[in-house]
């Protein structure tokens, strides 16, 4: 059985690879900004579909975002996900946005596995996968236009 995650991302977005556009733009909770032809590429997703909306609203800082819609992205099947807290995350995750980006910056850079569970800052109880858009097993990612348009 296949693991499903979910995201609220632009509408026009057509691939898997497209919805890693925003963090090549801008940081996030877990990369820095790395410029040029080596910009790190990660895509988001919830671990459930309440999960990605409230994230998509939290970050959308009292702005309604337009031309959104909700993705399901399935993984491979049999593919084997860590969790940040078995990848080493330190305990003081939440006092420093700089602690998780660097961890994600490592994760990221090494390449080594398509996605990675961390846990929500928005509702620690809950988890978001963060998926490597420059691994090789991102094409194997199926992408389901769930809801478009997504409306809040």
């Amino acid at each position: 059985m296949s693991i499903a995650v979910f995201r609220i991302g632009l509408a026009a977005a057509k691939t898997v690879a497209d919805q890693a556009y925003g963090s090549a733009l801008a940081p996030g909770r877990w990369h820095s900004l790395r410029s040029g032809a080596a910009s790190r590429r990660v895509i988001y997703c919830a671990g459930s579909r309440a999960l990605a909306q409230l994230e998509k609203r939290v970050h959308a800082n009292g702005i309604t975002p337009v031309g959104q819609a909700l993705f399901r992205l399935e993984l491979p099947d049999g593919l084997v996900v860590r969790t940040a807290q078995a990848a080493g995350l330190p305990d003081h995750w939440r006092d420093s946005e700089a602690v998780t980006q660097a961890f994600g910056d490592r994760w990221l850079d090494a390449c080594a596995e398509l996605a990675l569970w961390v846990p929500s800052y928005v509702e620690p109880a809950e988890h978001n996968l963060l998926l490597n858009a420059l691994h090789p097993r991102l094409p194997e990612v199926a992408l389901v236009r769930e809801r478009d348009p997504f409306e809040f």
